[in-house]
């Protein structure tokens, strides 16, 4: 039987391989974060991060794929909110434990310190994301590329300008799209075809009475005005950004009369006209929408269009959703940040946020925090993209990559925090299980099917590779007990010199784990 014989419920990593791989992340993940002290935040975003998995999993069905698309949809919110949340969390906590710094001195260290609490964060939620990728192997160029096509479409951007001054760009930017989704709403809905031959009267040009206009030249008249509208809209963006961009508020302030530029302010900053603006966007762009889903209903399967329009479907229901649950929200973070701030910041955060809520009203907020949260799980996923693009990460081998990437570069910044030696070198281990139990699951699921009877040989592989590893970290610890230069610092310049051995010995360590890992590659093949 071939290759291309097995069905793709049994062409997938075989089991024991990949609970090995699993086993190795959820051990690593949870002792370096517990070492560091970031537990909460890496359970926060390790949910967001399995949310993504989840979503690339359902993106990855050849049936059902209408209700798989909009699940993954709706997925990206929680993978955006809870990789920000716990990120920004524990961040947030570090930054507050390390400054003010008691002297000039501790600058650099409390600096390195959240670099390292940082990079564990971000090193275990990567592992947490390659680890529950690995288990069907979902992680690929290609799903990875419709999931920033979804996370493109289901994000809203809402401008909301600040009274008081000129917002040219942003105010042109909504001009913009509305000129150009009611132009495609004229082009694409039948207008012209549901005129016919109709008429409306009009005055003559020669004064002799009364001439007839039909109504598709009418149509054909305002379609051609919108297009020329919108082109100039978008070739007038890149100035505007300039003057936005470069000091020049004062400047057109004093070119300008003083009505004329209050007049400029108001518009600008309007938002009433601003609302206006998006509420004329979203409703042409609807139409248009509606009519291009028409027309292509005609030359295509109804499947692939509900699958194309899948993610404005959802991006529809989280607006909604937003706008039921928006004030309830907004007062639970509100609470929590300034729960965790001291007196007196917490009332000045307090009443900056209530003048913040009245000015731009709840709703706008929370809509606002869901598309920066959406943002980010667009940067996310483009960066994955970009690593699968280079090459960096192949298809066949991703989620343990990814895993195993993201468990070294936890270790080796655990190592600056608080983290033992044995820790980071066991962590180390872990990754380099992990990396090998999961190719290893994946080519022997390709070559023999998932179903197949390879438990004993998948475990004796996973104890060559936990053996060869664990003598490399021996040796490893052995070079940094006995390096001379970490004893002599340590016996000669008291409890500053003492740090700067450990430090010095863990370097050695390191360098002489980078060598087993050599060793590792060069025994497993």
């Amino acid at each position: 039987m071939t290759r291309t014989d097995h069905s793709e419920t049994n062409w997938a990593p075989t089991r024991a391989s990949t609970a090995v791989a699993l086993l190795g992340t959820a051990g690593g993940v949870g002792a370096l974060s517990g070492a560091v002290g970031v537990r909460k935040g890496v359970f926060v975003a390790g949910v967001g991060a399995l949310c993504l998995a989840v979503a690339l999993w359902l993106l990855a069905f050849d049936r059902w794929r209408v209700p798989a698309t909009v699940a993954a949809s709706l997925l990206l919110v929680p993978v955006g909110a809870g990789v920000t949340a716990g990120v920004g969390y524990e961040t947030l906590v570090a930054f507050a434990a390390s400054f003010p710094a008691s002297s000039p001195t501790e600058v650099v260290a409390q600096t390195l310190r959240i670099v390292a609490v940082v990079a564990v964060l971000w090193g275990c939620t990567v592992a947490v994301f390659g680890a529950a990728a690995s288990v069907r192997g979902v992680a690929t160029a290609e799903t990875l590329s419709r999931c920033l096509g979804l996370v493109n479409r289901v994000a809203l951007w809402l401008l909301a300008p600040a009274a008081g001054r000129l917002h040219l760009l942003a105010f042109w930017v909504l001009f913009a799209a509305a000129s150009y989704a009611t132009y495609r709403a004229v082009r694409d809905l039948p207008l012209q075809e549901l005129a016919g031959e109709a008429t409306i009267s009009g005055d003559s040009e020669s004064g002799q009475g009364m001439a007839e206009l039909r109504v598709a030249d009418l149509v054909d008249s305002l379609q051609r005005g919108l297009g020329r509208l919108a082109a100039i809209a978008a070739l007038l963006v890149p100035p505007l950004f300039l003057v936005e961009v470069a000091p020049w508020d004062a400047a057109i302030r004093n070119q300008l009369p003083d009505a004329v530029y209050g007049a400029l302010v108001a518009l600008t900053s309007s938002g009433l006209v601003r609302h206006l603006l998006v509420r004329v966007a979203v409703v042409a762009g609807a139409l248009a929408l509606i009519a291009a889903l028409v027309r292509r209903s005609s030359r295509t399967s109804t499947e692939d269009v509900l699958v194309a329009y899948a993610p404005y479907l959802s991006g529809l229901a989280v607006v909604a959703g937003v706008g039921v649950v928006h004030r309830p929200v907004l007062d639970g973070l509100i609470e929590f940040v300034a729960g965790r701030l001291e007196s007196p910041l917490s009332g000045v955060f307090r009443e900056i946020s209530g003048q913040v809520v009245a000015f731009y009203g709840s709703e706008t907020i929370v809509l606002g925090l869901t598309a920066g949260v959406l943002a980010l799980a667009s940067v996310g996923v483009f960066a994955l993209y970009i690593c699968f693009a280079l090459g960096f990460v192949s298809d066949r081998v991703a989620g343990p990559a990814l895993a195993a990437g993201g468990l070294f570069l936890a270790a080796a910044f655990a190592a600056t925090s608080n983290a033992s030696l044995p820790l980071v070198l066991g962590s180390l281990v872990a990754a380099l299980v992990v990396w090998d139990a999961g190719e290893f699951a994946t080519t022997l699921g390709s070559e023999v099917g998932r179903r197949a009877r390879t438990r004993r040989v998948e475990l004796l592989h996973a104890l060559g590779a936990l053996s060869v590893g664990a003598v490399g970290a021996v040796a490893a610890g052995w070079v940094a007990q006995a390096a001379p230069f970490g004893a002599a610092a340590g016996g000669t310049t008291g409890g500053g010199a003492t740090a700067g051995g450990e430090l010095g010995g863990l370097s050695v360590a390191l360098s002489v784990a980078v060598v087993a890992v050599v060793l590792l590659v060069a025994a497993l093949r």
